[in-house]
């Protein structure tokens, strides 16, 4: 039987939000990263990469049974220092952790993509026309959208895998911004499920007001 865990890098500075932590924003008197794993439910191993030296803040906070390790720099380097402190899975989820609602039949499909690929994430595909611009904000080419898909999270993959491209990561200094991109990188087979328009991930301010304007819905 596979056994799965749940790492959530949490550790950023939130600098585009005025250096509020965006996890910890409420909406219907619960933070950001309470909704969101609601849509986990029957995964009992769950690691949140959390600023350093904050993991007892946090755990007040979020009130939920959870472990918490210090994050990294990175993304790449908090998914690491959680996949370290998991109880040994077989496969595991990454979840943004300012992404409040990605819903359990994504969540489904997700981990279904995985047990038969080795690794899946969710994506959207491209419907708006592209354009590629340079530094003076002028357009320099239309990008054909043909293939192309914004992609969302939770990303699933073997935990081995993971573990692999890691340690690949370190020898060779890659830098990545997401779990499929340093397995592709690996030569790993990473399948794409459908997405959901409603999995928004708070970045700025402005995703905020957006997000608390609207509702959950």
């Amino acid at each position: 039987m596979p056994r799965w865990s749940l790492l959530i890098p949490a550790a950023g500075s939130g600098s585009r939000m005025g250096g509020k932590k965006k996890p910890l924003l409420r909406i219907d008197g619960k933070p950001l990263l309470v909704h969101a794993l609601a849509a986990f439910r029957g995964i009992a191993d769950i690691v949140i990469a959390v600023p350093p030296g904050e993991g007892l803040r946090w755990k007040r906070q979020l009130g939920i049974d959870a472990t918490f390790v210090d994050g990294g720099a990175r993304r790449q380097d908090s998914v690491e220092r959680a996949l370290v402190a998991a109880e040994e899975p077989t496969h595991v989820l990454v979840h943004d952790a300012a992404r409040p609602f990605p819903g359990k039949e994504l969540v489904k499909r997700v981990m279904e993509a995985t047990l038969k690929v080795g690794a899946a994430i969710p994506g959207l595909a491209v419907t708006d026309t592209l354009k590629r611009v340079d530094a003076l904000g002028l357009v320099t080419g239309t990008v054909p959208r043909g293939g192309l898909w914004q992609v969302q999270t939770p990303q699933g993959a073997r935990a081995d895998w993971l573990r692999e491209a890691f340690a690949r990561a370190a020898r060779e200094e890659w830098d990545v911004t997401d779990e499929a991109m340093l397995l592709e990188k690996c030569g790993r087979p990473v399948a794409v499920v459908d997405g959901d328009p409603r999995n928004v991930k708070v970045t700025t301010a402005a995703d905020w007001k957006l997000l608390k304007g609207r509702g959950r819905r």
